[in-house]
């Protein structure tokens, strides 16, 4: 089971690099990281405060997708939230202003619709545009919220949790603390590729 996932993880992560440069990257702009959707609910820290599940308290963009239909997730001890299927991406921050925080308004929202991308240029959340209600672009996809690419303070591999294998994610950490982990089979091979693009 496990071979076959890493099969299909490696062939959307093949797509997302060929469509991200042929029908979203500016010219001049380099991707170094596209991460692909993940459906499942965010587990946020804001202000010290457990969210699980995550609810934005606003609306970042009008999307077409259904409500996400995940599992109700188990209230896994916080190292443990991996082992959680039902968790896609865990979140801590300061307040809710702070960049994991408002990423995670967008990966909450909807429904495993937003992209979380990271270029020589910015740090974007994107959307396929058949997603967004009433887009007001015909191009491919629809950039919605970005920040500088400086934003990333750190980028690395987490294997939080007990099962095994462990359940790799991509580790984002922020110039103002905040962290965003996303679960993704192929963190290892991510990291070390965006790291080596910058």
């Amino acid at each position: 089971m496990r071979a076959q996932e890493l099969k299909q993880a490696g062939e959307v992560d093949a797509i997302i690099e060929r469509d991200y440069a042929k029908a979203w990257l500016r010219r001049g702009e380099k991707l170094l990281l596209g991460c692909p959707p993940a459906h499942g609910h965010v587990v946020a820290w804001i202000g010290g405060e457990l969210r699980l599940p995550y609810r934005p308290e606003r609306e970042p963009v009008k999307v077409t997708t259904a409500p996400g239909r995940w599992p109700t997730p188990a209230g896994l001890p916080d190292d443990d939230w991996t082992d959680d299927p039902s968790l896609a991406y865990r979140v801590t921050a300061a307040s809710p202003a702070d960049v994991a925080a408002r990423i995670a308004d967008h990966l909450a929202f909807s429904a495993g619709a937003a992209r979380l991308t990271w270029t020589n240029k910015r740090l974007a959340l994107l959307y396929p545009t058949r997603f967004v209600a009433d887009a007001a672009t015909k191009d491919f996809f629809v950039t919605d919220e970005q920040f500088p690419p400086d934003v990333v303070a750190r980028l690395d591999v987490s294997t939080p949790g007990r099962s095994f294998p462990p359940e790799p994610g991509l580790r984002f950490t922020f110039t103002d603390g905040s962290t965003l982990t996303q679960r993704d089979l192929l963190a290892p091979m991510k990291v070390r590729r965006a790291l080596s693009r910058r």
